[in-house]
């Protein structure tokens, strides 16, 4: 299975405070996949060092 999720900044820029917050709450949302892209980039970027 492909870990590729293409979700960017776009796509929760401009939205208020409030929206955030609820973004965040929602385990399912565009804000917490961007988390997991990010940690994942980072992780594979250490590996690459690595070798």
């Amino acid at each position: 299975m492909s870990r590729s999720i293409h979700i960017t900044k776009k796509n929760f820029k401009g939205l208020t405070k409030a929206e955030l917050n609820e973004q965040a709450n929602d385990s399912n949302s565009e804000l917490n996949q961007w988390s997991k892209k990010s940690q994942i980039k980072k992780a594979v970027k250490k590996e690459r060092k690595s070798r």
